[in-house]
């Protein structure tokens, strides 16, 4: 049978360990490797964007199921669950081949379709990818398919950018099944893991699953979690999605080089989402909301230390870093949208796992009125921004980031109004205004002639003063306790 295994921070922290090696392997490549062919790596850019459009329907809620209905199944109809949730993947992945080949006209009309199986493709094994980490979530499992969903890409993408470059393929179609292929191995590799650790396990004698849980329940669930899913994308996704549309393909890469550079941020908080996710939602489940509250302004405040403190040093150093770079003048142009993208970054994390709390709650389906309203929004943010205003990539960065500050607002305002919880408390108001106040002070210091210099002195500095002050405020728990732990 499958395990159930209790919550285990260590997991988070070899998932983030095991995250900053593939971003750094990232970073590296953006730097040094993808400014080479921006073309191509908008293509790529895109295709990737298209497929994160396709994979929520193909998963059809079924990811964010086997999280809210897990808790309250034994371990037979776990395996059910699991087993129906397959099955929904393969049968969504044969419709959507269909509906694709009969309709390929009349979308071409409002997308380029260049491409456009491969995204579908690769949408079918990102949903089975999805739902396999998904399982082993619930065992509070999450370094393993980190490494494999960081690492293997990371360094298959470096290698078709210089098979490119020395001309060892000479068309994008080429690069772009080879990339494909990755996932399709990561799959197996992730497979044949779970199978080893007793993680999956499969039947065909699912319906007895519908007696425990009502079709009418589980499928309203999964569609708002559909919903949710499209809606989060379109958020998240519409900038690489409209940029190839209204500026370029060549836009798209450079903005690409941009969002890889600020993705670190992101890092720990999508190790403490994924492994938090079971927990919020047992913790609803049982109705223990004193402790879910206690929990969310821990998250809350941990994420805006750490987002704040990686912040800090690409807010004070990457203009330093990137005047030494071979390809600067590619790089130099990126560093505004890196601004504005990471700045979203620290707000998405200030606000804790709001979407989570929303999701495994009876209000899940407010997620579909907020997503629907801010898609419409940040479409719209797109189009002024964009082609209005003629702002540029900038432009994109502004229009997410509008969309992400009123989304996440509404879920805080949200959960405060219908159960009572709040991500802030007086630490994190402090917490925030000391972080702030050290950035603005160290970016006001005057510059040195030397890039290296101005580099080393402003961001050790700024490092060290949060780390510091930080620390002796005891504002927070965790860090404080990592740091008596191996630094005592």
């Amino acid at each position: 049978m499958i395990k159930q295994v209790n919550l285990n921070k260590s997991e988070l922290i070899k998932y983030s360990f095991y995250n900053y090696i593939g971003a750094f392997i990232g970073v590296f490549s953006n730097l040094f490797i993808y400014s080479t062919n921006q073309q191509f790596l908008g293509i790529l850019r895109y295709i990737e964007s298209l497929a994160y459009v396709i994979w929520p329907l193909i998963l059809m809620g079924a990811s964010a199921s086997l999280i809210n209905f897990s808790p309250k199944l034994k371990l037979e109809y776990n395996v059910k669950l699991f087993s129906y949730a397959i099955l929904t993947i393969l049968r969504n992945s044969f419709f959507a081949f269909c509906i694709l080949f009969i309709g390929f006209d009349y979308f071409s009309e409002f997308f380029k379709l260049d491409y456009i199986y491969l995204p579908v493709l690769l949408a079918l094994l990102l949903a089975c990818i999805d739902l396999l980490k998904k399982q082993l979530t619930i065992q509070s499992i999450i370094a393993f398919p980190s490494v494999l969903d960081n690492l293997m890409p990371k360094i298959i993408l470096p290698t078709i950018f210089i098979m490119y470059y020395y001309d060892f393929i000479e068309h994008p179609i080429t690069g772009l099944s080879i990339y494909i292929t990755s996932f399709f191995l990561l799959l197996l590799v992730l497979l044949f893991y779970g199978y080893r650790r007793k993680s999956f396990f499969f039947t065909t004698k699912m319906k007895s699953f519908f007696d425990v849980v009502s079709k009418k329940e589980y499928f309203n669930y999964s569609f708002f979690a559909l919903a949710g899913s499209l809606g989060y994308l379109f958020v998240f996704k519409l900038d690489t999605l409209m940029i190839p549309n209204l500026i370029s393909f060549k836009a798209n890469g450079v903005y690409s080089i941009a969002t890889v550079a600020a993705s670190v941020i992101f890092i720990p908080a999508r190790g403490m989402f994924s492994l938090y996710a079971p927990q919020v939602s047992k913790l609803i489940k049982n109705n223990k909301l004193t402790d879910l509250n206690v929990l969310y302004k821990d998250v809350a405040k941990t994420l805006l230390f750490l987002g704040l403190l990686i912040y800090s040093a690409i807010f004070l150093g990457i203009e330093n870093l990137f005047q030494i770079m071979p390809a600067k003048e590619v790089l130099l142009q990126t560093v505004s949208v890196i601004f504005i993208i990471g700045l979203t970054s620290v707000f998405n994390m200030a606000t804790g796992f709001n979407s989570e709390i929303i999701n495994f709650s009876k209000y899940y389906k407010f997620n579909l009125i907020a997503l629907g309203v801010l898609t419409f929004l940040n479409l719209i943010c797109n189009y002024v921004f964009i082609l209005y205003f003629n702002w540029g990539i900038e432009g994109a960065a502004l229009a997410s980031f509008l969309s992400i500050i009123i989304y996440n607002s509404f879920k805080v305002v949200f959960i405060y109004t219908r159960m009572g919880l709040l991500p802030f408390d007086y630490k994190f108001l402090k917490l925030l205004s000391v972080q702030v106040a050290l950035i603005s002070f160290f970016s006001f210091l005057p510059e040195l002639s030397n890039p290296y210099l101005n580099f080393a002195y402003k961001v050790v500095g700024v490092l060290s003063a949060q780390l510091y002050i930080i620390y002796i405020s005891e504002w927070v728990v965790s860090y404080n306790s990592i740091c008596d732990k191996y630094f005592n």
